[in-house]
This record gives C-alpha cells, structure tokens and sequence, in this order.
C-alpha cells in the first residue's frame, strides 16, 4: 500500500516541498499532463527537474499494451530505490483500468482514474501540503462515461502547445482498450478551443497541435453536429495569430478530400499527416473490426500525396496479431512498399484483458513478432531517408524549438521541426521560439542538418507564402 516515509517533520514548509509530472502515451494524455502541470504551477507550486529529486511524482500513464504498464510499473520500482521518501500519484489510463493493482504499489498515494483526472492537480496539492505517513492508498475511479475535458494552457519555455479537442472512441476494435478507459466519444465546444487557442498564441506559443483519442469524430456528439474541418476553418479564421496549426493522428476514412484541400490551401496548417494503418492485410483488417480494407488505405495515401507533394505521411503499423500469416505480413510489407509513407510507428499485438482479440487463438510466438517488427523498422528507416534527401539543397521554415543534437555525431546545435515533421539541426547561435528560413545541407541518422542562408536574415514571424519544397 501507499507509504509517505518523510517530508512529514514537523516545521517542514509545505511551499518547499516540488512536484514532478512523468507523462506516458498519446498526445492527448500529454495534453493532460501539461493542464496539470499549469493547474499545479498557478496555484504557486514549485516544479523539480526530475522525479528523483521530487517529493510528489504525478504519473500521467498509458495502457494501450503490457508494455506500456510496463513501463510504468518500472518506474515505480525506480522510484522505490532512488526516491523512497516520494509520494506517488498514478493517474490515466492504467488507473482507469487497473486502479487497486497500482494501489497496492509501495510508495502510492493516491490512484486517480480518467473518470477524476480534474482532481489530480488538487490531489497532487494536497500531498504537498500535508504528507501522510499512514501507507494508506486512496483510489478515485468510477465507470467512464462523460469527461469534462482538461482545459489546456502553456508551460513556459516551450515553443509549441498541444490541445485534447476530443477525447473517448465509439469504434469497436477488436484490439484496442481505449473506449474502455476512455468512455465514449466527445468533444470540446468550438468557442472553448477558439478562446484556448487564443490564450496560447497570446503566450507566444507559435505551433499548436490538436490532438484526440479519435480525432477526426469531433464535432459528432455537438448540436448541432459540426465536422472536423469546420473547427480546424473556423480556428484559422477566428485566430489569424495563430500561425502554424498541427494535427495529431487521423483515421483513415476521415482523411477526405475536404481536409486534404484544406491542408493544401495554406501554410498555416502543418504538411503533415498521420493516418494509422494497423495492417496490410484485408483479412487482418477484417478480423482488427477496421472499417476500410487495404485497398482503400492505399487509395487514400495515393490522393494526399498527389495534393501534398512535400508533406510528411506516417502510419501506425501492428505486427503479431492473432492469426498474422506469413503471408498478411507480407501483404503488408508490401502495401508499405508501394505507397509513399514517410515514417512508421511499429509495434506488437499486445492482448488487453476485456477485448475482443484478446480470446482469439492461433497466437503469434513472440520470436515471430519480433523478426517481423525489426523488419518494418528497417523498412521504415529507409523510406525516411529516401522521404528526407530530397530537402537537401533546398529551403524549410523551421520552428527552433531549443538546444539539443537530432542526430549522433560530433556537432550539437540547435532543435528545430519544419512543418512536414523533420527534425532539423540548427546553428546553435539561433534564437528559439522563433522561425527560419534555412537551406538544408545535408541528412542526418533521423533528420536534417542545416546551415541559415547568406546573411543569416530571420523574422520573429513566420513567412505565409513560404516556398513550398
């Protein structure tokens, strides 16, 4: 159970005392993570820079796979040897899923389920303020159903700020976990994104991302019922600041010709797409309960690039699931072959207690899995590099976003992304935060390296009629 072994002294000033927010999974739940780290920091709260050196550990944590619990119970452990004296706070997805298993973890305060994640910055506070050395673990989970969503708000120092517009799923795949920890789908109004926005380019921020746990859906459950590229239009019109808006994960058949015509008709949203694909095989497709076959995948990634030539295309890719034939995989491999992805996410089927494939027979051996992942890794790091060269020699507006190398070598610089998703090493004399038009020299292990043009003239705002490359 929960124990909170110092801090307890007596005379101890409770405003000493520093919280740490770890964040695992989506950039949604980052999302989360960062309002609670706001909500901490307003109320007067001191941050530390690591969870070892803090007295509050807030866990912000992922279920999608074993793995993901995983890492959290790592942590944990990690936490119990090198900052025993910590309290604990799991919140997410795991406490949503699994709350009395993380409640009987040493060190765990409090476990705090999705369906209470608005009282995690409150709970959090409250360690602070008054440790409790009785070992006792409270749990706040109830069933999942309507969430109010965090509302966002920048963390100082960063360049770039991510908003959860839509939270929950309606699909039923057979793998997935996620409506069950995250309930039902639904949306934040328009006039609360509008105003959040709003606040953000206020603060600076120059590239805002919005992101979901299914986010093409938005705007389904309002009424009345609105689309997705109504919000992403009307964002673009009521926040003319705003000068680059990314988007998170898209479903496949909610990649239309709408919002690809829309991505395609100004630089102020990001080149950039990420439309998971799960499998190559059509039987594999049917069995995961995916609504589109490969053809259809195929046809849509086809279409974007045809109306976005330079844009960054990714794809989530699930290897291993219960009945993969070698011949799915290479189904998939080679669909992957065929249409112009820039990057893979790959990853293991991962049975999930309560799902549909997790009492599917036929399993794939581990070894199996595992050949076939390094296989998608390898292809996908080659279509990188292929997708990447082509910049070479020419210009990118990229977003500085701090220090740090992209890629292993003798030289350091400056971190910068350009609007198609490539990490671009920068001089380190740059000043973040801020656009520049730079000429690109040369690739990198997973980037680009680029020099500043003659003159090394640069602009605090982005240039809209940016030459598209």
């Amino acid at each position: 159970m929960g124990r909170l072994r110092s801090n307890d002294t007596p005379g101890v000033d409770p405003r000493s005392r520093r919280f740490h927010i770890v964040n695992f999974g989506c950039r949604a739940s980052q999302s989360e993570g960062a309002a609670i780290e706001a909500e901490l920091l307003t109320g007067g709260r001191r941050s530390a820079e690591s969870p070892f050196e803090a007295d509050v550990v807030v866990i912000n944590s992922c279920t999608v796979t074993a793995e993901a619990d995983r890492d959290v119970d790592r942590l944990i452990r990690r936490l119990n040897r090198r900052n025993p004296e910590a309290s604990i706070i799991v919140t997410g997805c795991y406490a949503q899923r699994s709350p009395e298993t993380l409640a009987a973890r040493p060190q765990v305060r409090y476990v705090v389920g999705n369906s209470h994640k608005s009282l995690t910055a409150s709970l959090a506070g409250e360690s602070m303020d008054a440790p409790d050395a009785s070992g006792r673990s409270e749990v706040f989970c109830s069933q999942i159903f309507e969430l109010v969503p965090l509302e966002h708000q920048g963390s100082a120092g960063r360049t770039r700020a991510t908003i959860k517009v839509q939270d929950g799923c309606n699909a039923t795949c057979s793998f997935c976990i996620i409506p069950a920890v995250r309930g039902g789908s639904r949306s934040l109004e328009l006039p609360l994104v509008v105003r959040q926005v709003e606040d953000l380019v206020a603060q600076g921020y120059r590239e805002v991302v919005f992101s979901g746990i299914h986010l093409g859906s938005w705007g389904r459950d309002l009424r009345p019922a609105m689309r997705f590229t109504q919000l992403i239009g009307e964002i673009l019109a009521e926040v003319p600041g705003l000068e680059r808006l990314r988007l998170s994960s898209v479903e496949p058949l909610e990649v239309t010709s709408e919002l690809v015509s829309l991505i395609a008709s100004t630089p102020r949203i990001a080149r950039h797409l990420h439309i998971p694909l799960q499998s190559g095989s059509s039987r594999i497709l049917r069995a995961m309960r995916r609504p589109y076959d490969a053809q259809e995948y195929t046809d849509r990634i086809r279409s974007v690039r045809v109306a976005l030539p330079g844009a960054a295309i990714g794809a989530d890719v699930m290897v291993g699931f219960p009945g993969e034939s070698d011949q799915d995989f290479l189904e998939t491999v080679r669909l992957i072959e065929s249409i112009p992805l820039t990057y893979l996410h790959v990853f293991p089927y991962s049975p999930r207690p309560g799902t549909l494939a997790s009492g599917m027979g036929d399993r794939v051996p581990e070894h199996v899995a595992r050949f076939r992942s390094q296989t998608l890794l390898a292809l996908s790091a080659r279509k990188s590099a292929r997708f990447r060269s082509q910049f070479v020699g020419r210009r990118l507006q990229v977003l500085a976003l701090g220090s740090g190398s992209v890629s292993e070598g003798p030289e350091g610089g400056c971190r910068g992304l350009s609007d198609n998703f490539i990490d671009v090493r920068l001089d380190s004399d740059v000043e973040a935060n801020r656009w520049h038009d730079v000429r690109i020299q040369a690739t990198t292990d997973v980037g680009l390296d680029a020099i500043r043009r003659p003159g090394g003239a640069q602009d605090s705002r982005m240039t809209m009629a940016a030459e598209t490359v």
